[in-house]
């Protein structure tokens, strides 16, 4: 059964009558049927949209059509992400409150934002940390701030030194607090300053507006910035409802100034990705003009222009474009990480071969979503699969941070790989080391990072 559909307009902060009744139709098919029911949940469990659709079901009167059980599945899922993102919050208030007495600036940014400023639950979605947005001038107060809150930071950094602001990045090391229950998301920038897009920082800081969040004055990015990061944020594959809705409920939920945000995202370059992201919005809602949307596409075809093709005919065919979704940014970002832990060669050498592995040799399974494939694969389709996954692979890591700074990097892991046997003679403290000089469960560290989404 397709639940692609109800949980769509669900997925929308208000919807039409005609939507309403569309619902109420969906709720009525399955009322009897418990197999349903559970597959329903399963669904909204799997493209992580569960805890939002729960809270809709409530507010719109739709929980009844469901059986105890199935309701008792939904409550308990977001009571689970609800308190997960209430500590999340309550760790949040205590640096942002030291960083508004200590001078520095904060735009609290995506979902964090989202909770008080479009859908009024904290409990709507699951989030992986607290992203916001700082000036690089207190990138060093910021991580003193953390050292003096006893943050352990995960990754670089680790032996002590105050880095300064990155020129090839956009954020900084993350740190998470000591009792786990907040990880730190602290950036300068909106995207890699690598990737091919074109950001006025200032300009960004000029539009913000003030937020209340608990009761401290923060500031929020105007309502067209917040689209233009959530585009440049969106995946080529890491996208589904849960990602959308984000977009296209600000669009019901607040007063867009159309034009300026057609000319923010031609300025920032990112006219494919906010096409590619505005046309499977409209897929799960339909809630912007396709004249609209039409401007923004590209004259010519880019890798990105491509994918949406391909996910337009998915979603054609089987009625859902979700069926690609895969995190591979996420995988070769998780074993780079990994990797630049350890100093030593034996160690080093596993990342390197599964980061390679990753890139050249995907599972099946994967290779398949990468070219946007679902059903019986035959041999022929096998093949292309295996022929274009590893291309595809460098176009999305180039699309984050650029393809000449994908190959480099890709080099420079095979340069230090080799260049770590040194550390067998000139011993080199590990980051794991370090955790335990502090006394950390490093068991804790790795579950954190394990639970990144």
């Amino acid at each position: 059964m397709i639940f692609f559909k109800p949980c769509a307009i669900l997925s929308k902060y208000s919807f039409t009558n005609e939507e309403n009744q569309e619902i109420t139709s969906f709720f009525e098919t399955i009322q009897t049927n418990q197999n349903k029911q559970i597959a329903f949940f399963e669904y909204c469990k799997k493209w992580k949209i569960a805890p939002w659709i729960f809270v809709q079901m409530q507010r719109y009167e739709f929980l009844f059509f469901l059986d105890k059980n199935v309701q008792n599945n939904f409550s308990n899922f977001y009571k689970k992400i609800k308190i997960q993102n209430e500590n999340r919050n309550n760790e949040a208030l205590h640096f942002s409150d030291k960083f508004k007495n200590t001078g520095i600036d904060v735009i609290i940014l995506k979902g964090n934002l989202f909770i008080h400023s479009i859908y009024n639950d904290v409990g709507y979605k699951k989030m992986n940390d607290f992203d916001m947005l700082i000036q690089p001038k207190d990138w060093k107060k910021v991580q003193e701030i953390y050292e003096h809150l006893n943050y352990i930071p995960l990754g670089f950094g680790w032996t002590g030194e105050k880095q300064e602001p990155a020129k090839f990045s956009h954020a900084g090391m993350s740190f998470i607090s000591a009792n786990y229950q907040c990880i730190t998301g602290t950036q300068w920038g909106l995207k890699s300053p690598t990737s091919k897009y074109k950001l006025n920082i200032q300009k960004i800081w000029n539009a913000t507006k003030v937020f209340d969040f608990y009761g401290l004055r923060l500031k929020q990015l105007s309502p067209e910035y917040n689209i233009l990061h959530l585009i440049l944020h969106i995946g080529i594959y890491k996208i589904g409802i849960r990602d959308c809705m984000d977009i296209y409920n600000i669009f019901i939920t607040q007063t867009i100034d159309k034009e300026l945000l057609y000319q923010i995202i031609i300025e920032s370059n990112a006219i494919d990705k906010a096409y590619f992201a505005f046309k499977l919005c409209n897929l799960c809602a339909h809630v912007l003009d396709e004249n609209y949307i039409e401007r923004f596409k590209p004259k010519k075809e880019t890798f990105i222009t491509k994918r949406l093709q391909s996910r337009l005919k998915m979603a054609k065919k089987t009625g859902d474009f979700q069926l690609s979704y895969n995190d591979y940014f996420h995988e070769i970002e998780n074993n780079v990480f990994y990797f630049n832990l350890f100093p030593y060669f034996h160690k080093k050498i596993y990342f390197y071969a599964r980061i390679v592995k990753y890139i050249f040799l995907p599972k099946k399974e994967l290779a398949f979503k990468l070219i946007d494939f679902s059903g019986k694969p035959t041999f022929l389709k096998y093949l292309e699969a295996r022929w274009k996954a590893p291309r595809y692979g460098f176009q999305l890591i180039g699309e984050e941070i650029g393809l000449s700074i994908t190959f480099l990097l890709f080099f420079k892991l095979f340069f230090d790989t080799f260049l770590s046997l040194k550390n067998y003679i000139f011993i080199k403290e590990s980051y794991f080391d370090y955790l335990k000089k502090r006394n950390i469960n490093v068991e804790n560290i790795k579950q954190a990072v394990k639970e990144i989404e």
